[in-house]
C-alpha cells in the first residue's frame, strides 16, 4: 500500500467516526499518520494491523456495512450470503454484550505474516466492559491493495 492509499484509508476511517470519539480518533490518526508517512514506509504487518483494528472498531460501533467491507470474499457474493455474515456479526456482538457488558476498546498486540497461508495474522485484544479481555487472531489478506479479513 502506498502512502497515498494509506492516507486515504485513514481519512475514510476518520470520516466514519461520530461525536467525541470521532474527535479523539481524528487526533490519534493525525499523530500516527504523520509518524507513518514520515517513515521510509509502513510494513505490511502494520497495514494489516490498522485495517483489522478499524474493522473491529466498526463492528463494536454497530457499523455493519463498514465492517462488512472488510470481509474478504463478499464482493460478487449473493445478497443472502452477505446478509448471513452480517447477521452472524450482529449475533456475536449481542453475545459479547450479554457476557461481558460490551467491548470497550480494541488494541493491536502484534502481527506476523505466514507465507505458507499467504496471510498476515493480526492479534487484537478486546477489552470488555466487565474489566476482562480476550486476545483474538484475525487472519488478514491483501486483496487488490486493500487489507481484508479472511
Amino acid at each position: 500500500m502506498k502512502n497515498e492509499e494509506f492516507v486515504a484509508a485513514l481519512l475514510w476511517r476518520i470520516k466514519s467516526q461520530k461525536g467525541m470519539m470521532g474527535i479523539l480518533c481524528v487526533a490519534f490518526f493525525i499523530l500516527h499518520s504523520s509518524f507513518f508517512i514520515s517513515c521510509s514506509g509502513i510494513t505490511p504487518e502494520e497495514q494489516a494491523s490498522l485495517a483489522a483494528k478499524g474493522y473491529y472498531e466498526h463492528l463494536v460501533e454497530g457499523e455493519w456495512d463498514a465492517y462488512m467491507e472488510g470481509v474478504s470474499g463478499t464482493e460478487g457474493a449473493s445478497a443472502d450470503y452477505v446478509e448471513q455474515l452480517r447477521s452472524a456479526a450482529k449475533q456475536y456482538m449481542v453475545r459479547l454484550n450479554q457476557l461481558h457488558q460490551g467491548v470497550q476498546s480494541v488494541e493491536v498486540v502484534s502481527a506476523r505474516t505466514d507465507s505458507t497461508l499467504h496471510c498476515t495474522q493480526v492479534f487484537l485484544v478486546l477489552n470488555f466492559g466487565d474489566a476482562t479481555h480476550e486476545e483474538i487472531c484475525v487472519p488478514m489478506v491483501e486483496d487488490n491493495g486493500r487489507w481484508r479479513m479472511k
